[in-house]
């Protein structure tokens, strides 16, 4: 008998279930340098680029549809504030406009704003 797999459908992005059993959230910190918005068919969120703060040098992707986190990253990429972000290292992220990644993509549920003034 043919295993099982456990799916699920999140906007038009197909998910193995299972495999979100061994994700493990991070939080890392750092500067906002970009914000993409997307409304498409297919995606309707947004991704920004995170200057990572303890590894000086490296640059990592963080996708979101989230409507309130899109606003902090936006903030954070206006102000030039750091930022907190939490979530999860994709092994297959959706890329909204079709290509390949160049850097390391987190799916996120969770941004701190930070004011260090």
């Amino acid at each position: 008998m043919a295993k099982k797999e456990k799916v699920a459908i999140d906007r038009g992005i197909k998910i193995d279930v299972s495999k979100l059993l061994a994700v493990r959230t991070v939080e890392l910190f750092g500067h906002v340098t970009l914000v993409e918005g997307y409304a498409l068919t297919s995606y309707t969120g947004c991704h920004a680029l995170v200057a990572l703060r303890d590894t000086p040098g490296t640059t990592v992707a963080v996708l979101t549809s989230e409507h309130r986190l899109q606003t902090l990253l936006e903030t954070a990429l206006s102000t030039g504030n750091l930022i907190a972000f939490l979530g999860n290292k994709l092994t297959s992220p959706p890329t909204p406009r079709g290509g390949t990644w160049a850097v390391d993509v987190y799916s996120i549920d969770g941004v701190i704003l930070y004011n260090m003034h």
